[in-house]
């Protein structure tokens, strides 16, 4: 009888050891990112735009002139639709009523690449492109942050002369409603390859660098500071807390009171970054998530399923190699 009950001791010691050790890999294994196996490739690009429309991924512009890959969430498959009429590259894609914005765009190529005149429209439901209105000829720049907030898009920093000098400062307010450009007040700081976020009526710009390819400082000029512009007082703060890691590149995406902010590029030529940081809104402070998988620069976060997803980008300081992955790891799991 003892023996028995040593016997179905130690099977429930093992037991119960088995499971907390399925547990505990469960629970690392949701904590960090995970590649995903798709069906179907997209076509490799950096220096793009990854944004959500209906609850489907599109990857779209980068160097080069490419289609847009719509990417399905439920299916784990891409499928291609048109091409951009123009190469579109160094910008942040935005979603206003049933079409994706592409503005502050550059088009050519390094290192004199010229601002994109004009903000594009693409339609993913018909599939089409369109030219959009003119931008100012006296604030033209690439590389900059691109956000909506109802039915006004505000354009902040940039370059004027593709990665070798001309970086700006300057903040304008599009109205889609009326076609009116509005001139606001300068950021704190001028920066490129940088984006931003829009948390209730605050936009939040964090990462970047001010490129300055003529004096052979092309990336070393990163930006620490995060700039808040509070859209109704209309007026600019910097936050207390310096992003950790400054670099540029970045990927952002804002949940509740926080921004997530990943990879990047920074002067160290051997690699994109693969870190991962969390700014806390509320009280300014940054926390160190999960690092990626595989670093990369020039893409864009979002969120499906619950989960955030990142894909494309380059993944080393530079052009290549442009990557073809896909990562995701649940949201809950990273703002909690």
């Amino acid at each position: 009888m003892k023996k028995s009950i040593k016997k179905f001791n130690i099977a429930k010691s093992i037991f119960i050891f088995t499971t907390a050790l399925f547990a505990i890999t469960s629970v690392c294994k949701a904590e960090t990112w995970e590649t995903i196996e798709t069906s179907e490739e997209y076509s490799a690009r950096h220096e793009a735009g990854f944004v959500k429309f209906n609850n489907k991924g599109y990857l779209i512009g980068g160097r080069g002139i490419k289609p847009v890959d719509e990417f399905d969430p439920n299916k784990l498959t891409w499928r291609v639709l048109e091409k951009s009429p123009i190469e579109l590259h160094h910008f942040q894609p935005s979603v206003w009523q049933n079409k994706i914005v592409v503005a502050g765009a550059m088009t050519g190529g390094y290192p004199s690449e010229k601002p994109v005149e004009n903000i594009y429209y693409f339609y993913p439901k018909e599939n089409k492109w369109q030219q959009g209105p003119t931008i100012p000829k006296a604030r033209l720049r690439g590389g900059a942050v691109s956000v909506v907030k109802g039915n006004s898009l505000y354009l902040i920093g940039g370059i004027t002369n593709g990665h070798l000098d001309g970086n700006v400062n300057w903040v304008d307010r599009y109205d889609f409603l009326t076609n009116k450009w509005t001139v606001l007040p300068d950021a704190p700081h001028s920066r490129d390859h940088a984006q931003g976020v829009i948390i209730n009526d605050t936009i939040y710009i964090a990462g970047g660098r001010r490129t300055l390819g003529q004096n052979k400082q092309v990336f070393e000029l990163v930006e620490p500071k995060v700039d808040i512009f509070n859209i109704e007082a209309n007026r600019w703060i910097v936050a207390k807390s310096n992003f950790p890691i400054p670099r540029a590149g970045i990927s952002l995406f804002a949940y509740e009171n926080s921004f997530i902010v990943a990879g990047g590029e920074s002067a160290d030529p051997t690699k994109a970054h693969e870190e991962v940081h969390i700014f806390d809104t509320v009280s300014q402070t940054w926390k160190t998530s999960a690092p990626l998988t595989q670093g990369r620069h020039g893409s864009g976060i979002i969120e499906l399923n619950g989960y955030l997803w990142i894909a494309s980008g380059s993944g080393m300081q530079g052009g290549s190699p442009e990557l073809k992955s896909v990562e995701r790891i649940k949201l809950n799991k990273v703002f909690n």
